[in-house]
């Protein structure tokens, strides 16, 4: 290939990248911890790493993320970035490393269009900003099969590519343990081929094999053994709960395309069935990927955790899926873009090979979850379903349920990110949370004010008040520095409230109802109230006297 071509590539996939990274970093330090990012920190204000070490608790967390937070918190003070750092990494190396993987094999083509869909995906880009450990597994579970490949081929550097496979897997299966037979299945499908020539007197595969599989098994023993056998039940309590049904199937394409079009999903699901066959051929890893996602369905199936009958959970546990779907689509599209080119021209061509994210882009959930400011892109009301009939209903439920002051609105005759407000109380299951909405209508910047500390001394789902947690986007309403610190302008206190679910009534706030009248003695009457809201400003930062 001529080096005005390689440096034409190269500049395009540069772009691509810089795209996928706009697209994660957009208001990342912004964000609010929520949902199922509690479950370390739960860990972490409850238990020591002895203790966390050997359980996968009742709300699963991931152990070595638990074990990191921790170090952090004790030795620097754990922020959203601290929490976030990992994954953050993994997925702006899964936009350089995949392409240039897929360059060598299916070409710069389907490796750049490839890119542009890794880059613009919803659910890469979620799992990038999310303190779980979906995009390090994702990348560290390819970058096994990409290693063991290396070594089985023997080629140079044998070493130090069995290291890399073991390292990788081991890993990832403590990060997540459904990663576990994602990461064997090579091993599995060299072990057959290894037998076979076993048979004919060859014993140098099976040897070969045996050098890097029972290492790597005894260092994966050596790290989720101990949770395993020390706590049992907290797999087991999990297990045989639920299955996926006939709306999981449905949606999970939605999921994993990030769209809520139907049409969009048939249309790319037409170029990947094009572009399988391909992949099949000339995509060395396609063989072990197929086989390690086949043993994470059947091991789904078979032990059926909470959760999977939701298209989103079911997607994360299957997520090497996204990774051959989308190169699936490149390649289906490249293919086409082959056939056209030859009738119409390079022109139309080109059209073609952008089409597939042409039309992801064009119903895309990001649209809204770009908006500014948003400091909850990783809320339920965004991320629950990207089907419109779907996620609505996680919306709708919200507005349903959660009463809204009038006075939210007033707020975007301000000069938009003017303010920020300190909300309360904070709930961290988000659809009992509605700042994506408080922040929509005001243009303002929400962020969870804490009653730990203001007027009680421990409320759960609420950070200690100590140097170990140094959150950004979450203030102690009982902490007057930092509140002047973090320029906090205004405090929203919304009212108890009830609402029916199952037809029976459900209290919210009954039990911090005390904590509004701490407020009015701190800060007086309030400048704006309703029977939904209480609003007070706090007193502006004093000036320092001169001599």
């Amino acid at each position: 290939m001529k080096s005005s071509a390689i440096k034409l590539h190269t500049l395009l996939l540069l772009v691509v990248v810089i795209v996928g990274a706009w697209l994660r970093f957009d208001q990342f330090a912004y964000q609010v911890v929520t949902d199922d990012e509690w479950h370390a920190l739960n860990q972490l204000i409850a238990h020591s790493p002895r203790q966390f070490l050997l359980s996968y608790g009742f709300s699963d967390f991931s152990i070595p993320l638990a074990l990191l937070y921790w170090s952090e918190a004790n030795w620097l003070g754990l922020s959203e970035l601290g929490m976030r750092w990992p994954m953050m990494s993994a997925g702006l190396l899964m936009l350089i490393l995949f392409p240039l993987w897929v360059s060598r094999h299916l070409g710069w083509r389907v490796a750049l269009v490839f890119g542009l869909l890794l880059a613009i995906s919803p659910l890469l880009i979620n799992y990038s900003r999310n303190a779980r450990p979906y995009a390090l597994t994702l990348l560290l579970g390819y970058l096994a099969h990409y290693a063991f490949l290396r070594y089985a081929s023997r080629r140079q550097g044998q070493t130090g590519f069995a290291l890399l496979y073991g390292l990788s897997a081991a890993l990832s299966s403590w990060l997540h343990l459904i990663s576990l037979p994602f990461v064997v299945a090579p091993v599995l499908l060299e072990g057959i081929s290894a037998l076979t020539k076993l048979r004919q007197g060859d014993w140098t595969p099976l040897r070969r094999l045996l050098l890097i599989g029972v290492p790597t098994a005894m260092l994966i023993a050596l790290l989720i053994l101990p949770p395993l056998l020390s706590d049992p039940g907290a797999m087991l309590d999990k297990s045989g709960s639920d299955h996926p049904n006939l709306n999981t199937l449905f949606g999970i394409w939605h999921t994993w395309l990030g769209t809520p079009s139907s049409i969009a999903v048939l249309f790319c699901l037409g170029l990947a069935s094009i572009g399988l066959k391909r992949i099949w051929n000339e995509a060395p890893l396609a063989k072990s990927v197929t086989l390690g996602i086949l043993l994470i369905l059947a091991l789904l199936l078979i032990s059926g955790p909470a959760w999977i009958h939701n298209p989103l959970t079911l997607g994360r546990y299957l997520l090497p899926v996204i990774i051959v779907l989308l190169l699936a689509i490149a390649a289906g599209a490249d293919n086409l873009a082959a056939w056209v080119e030859q009738k119409l021209g390079k022109t139309v061509a080109m059209l073609v090979l952008l089409l597939p994210a042409i039309v992801l882009m064009a119903g895309s959930p990001l649209k809204d979850s770009l908006r500014r400011p948003n400091s909850n892109t990783l809320h339920s009301y965004f991320q629950f379903d990207y089907r419109k009939n779907q996620s609505g209903s996680v919306k709708e439920k919200m507005e349903a349920r959660i009463p809204l002051s009038p006075w939210w609105a007033t707020l975007s005759q301000r000069p938009r990110e003017s303010l920020l407000i300190a909300a309360a109380p904070f709930y961290n299951f988000s659809p009992k949370w509605d700042a994506p909405r408080w922040e929509k209508l005001g243009r303002q910047r929400v962020i969870p004010g804490y009653l730990t500390g203001l007027c009680v001394d421990r409320r759960e789902g609420e950070l200690p008040d100590d140097s170990r947690f140094a959150m950004r986007n979450t203030v102690h309403l009982g902490d007057a520095e930092e509140l002047r610190r973090k320029q906090v302008g205004l405090i929203a206190y919304q009212k108890p409230y009830q609402y029916l679910h199952d037809n029976k009534t459900v209290q919210m706030g009954t039990d911090m109802v005390h904590c509004l009248d701490v407020l009015r003695t701190r800060y007086g009457k309030p400048d704006y109230e309703d029977d939904k809201i209480a609003v007070f400003s706090l007193p502006p930062k004093p000036v320092a006297a001169h001599d």
